[in-house]
């Protein structure tokens, strides 16, 4: 039995991207492996539901975010504790991770979508559901972050 070239395509695809659907998926998630489980039920539905023709990553980065969704929506009694990726036990954090618990969610997803992977402003919105002008807010915060970190910090504690 021979399978279908689309099926065939978007699991290459998913096998290519997968990297950087969990580096999305940490910028979601309360954890390494809450972000693992992000991506793994993400790839599941893909594979179960197929796609749009030709729009595999937005279709995927969707399905990540979609999914995280659900996830909050299914628990929505965590703890504060858990709504932080916790830093390696041993040594400073990586940048990637010290973005995730610097930054809040919507600028974390946002910085990355646009800045690491190179999306446009347009399939940003579309992929977080959100509007281009909003993204360009949070984009923007997101820069201001990393200008002067310290201030951030400082702004939040009070």
């Amino acid at each position: 039995m021979t399978q279908s070239v689309a099926p065939l395509d978007l699991r290459r695809d998913l096998v290519a991207l997968l990297p950087r659907l969990r580096r999305f998926a940490l910028t979601l998630a309360p954890s390494m492996e809450a972000a693992d489980g992000l991506v793994r039920e993400a790839c599941l539905k893909a594979i179960s539901k197929g796609r749009p023709e030709g729009e595999n990553e937005r279709f995927l980065f969707r399905l990540v975010r979609d999914q995280s969704l659900e996830t909050m929506r299914d628990k929505p009694e965590a703890d504060a504790a858990d709504l932080k990726i916790k830093a390696p036990a041993k040594g400073r954090p990586t940048v990637h991770q010290a973005i995730v618990l610097d930054m809040p969610q919507a600028l974390a997803s946002v910085f990355l979508l646009v800045e690491v992977e190179g999306l446009s402003h347009a399939e940003t919105a579309d992929i977080l559901d959100i509007s281009t002008g909003k993204v360009a807010s949070y984009l923007c915060d997101a820069r201001l972050h990393f200008a002067d970190p310290d201030t951030h910090q400082a702004e939040r504690r009070a």
